[in-house]
C-alpha cells in the first residue's frame, strides 16, 4: 500500500483548526501536526494511503478557501519520513562515528519536501523533521549516516527546494560529538 503525507498551511488558526477536524473526519488519516505556528499560521500534518490523504487535503482546500497559505501532497513517502515526523527515530549505538546533515527552510512544505529527497537519494537515517514550531517560520530536517551519504542526501533534499527560494541554509558535519548529538535526539 502506497503511503502519502498531506500538509496544509493556513493563515487563518480559526480556519486550520477547522480544516483539520474536517480532514480526520473526511478519511482514514493519521494526524501527526495540527497547531499554530509562527508566524500566527496554522500547520496541519496527515499520512496514510494516497486516496485518504488526497481527500482529506481536498476537503481542507474547501474548508480554508482563501485562508490557504501552502498545500502540497506527497505520494510514495519515504518509511522513514514518519518516524522523524513523531520523534520516535532509532539510532542504534550513538558511539558510533556518525556524520550529520541539516537541511534549513523558510517554509513546512519545503522541509518535507527536502527530508523526503534525502531520505531517497542516499542512505541515511532522518533523526528530526522541525516544523516552524517557535522557529519564525524556519523549518528544519536533520539525518545522520556515513559522510558520503549525508553529503548526497543534503545535496539532493536543498537541490529539490533551492528553485523555490525556500532554502535558508545546510551543513554537513563529518563526525558530529556524541554530546550534541544526544542533544539532538
Amino acid at each position: 500500500m502506497e503511503k502519502a503525507i498531506g500538509l496544509v498551511e493556513t493563515t487563518s488558526i480559526a480556519r486550520g483548526i477547522e480544516a483539520a477536524d474536517a480532514m480526520v473526519k473526511t478519511a482514514a488519516v493519521k494526524l501527526y501536526l495540527a497547531r499554530s505556528v509562527c508566524p500566527g499560521k496554522y500547520i496541519i500534518l496527515i499520512g496514510g494511503e494516497v486516496d485518504a490523504v488526497s481527500s482529506s487535503v481536498q476537503r481542507a482546500r474547501e474548508v480554508v478557501g482563501e485562508y490557504m497559505a501552502d498545500v502540497i501532497l506527497i505520494t510514495n513517502v519515504h518509511d522513514g519520513l514518519f518516524p522523524a515526523i513523531e520523534g520516535i527515530t532509532e539510532i542504534g549505538d550513538i558511539n558510533r562515528q556518525w556524520a550529520l546533515g541539516v537541511i534549513e527552510t523558510f517554509g513546512v512544505a519545503s522541509c518535507i519536501l527536502a527530508a523526503d529527497t534525502a531520505l531517497k537519494a542516499a542512505d541515511v537515517t532522518l533523526l528530526d523533521v522541525r516544523p516552524a514550531v517557535g522557529l519564525g517560520g524556519k523549518s528544519f530536517t536533520v539525518m545522520i549516516g556515513e559522510v558520503s551519504a549525508v553529503e548526497s542526501a543534503v545535496d539532493a533534499g536543498k537541490e529539490r527546494i533551492e528553485a523555490e527560494g525556500s532554502m535558508v541554509s545546510f551543513t554537513v558535519i563529518p563526525n558530529i560529538s556524541k554530546e550534541v548529538l544526544r542533544e539532538l535526539l
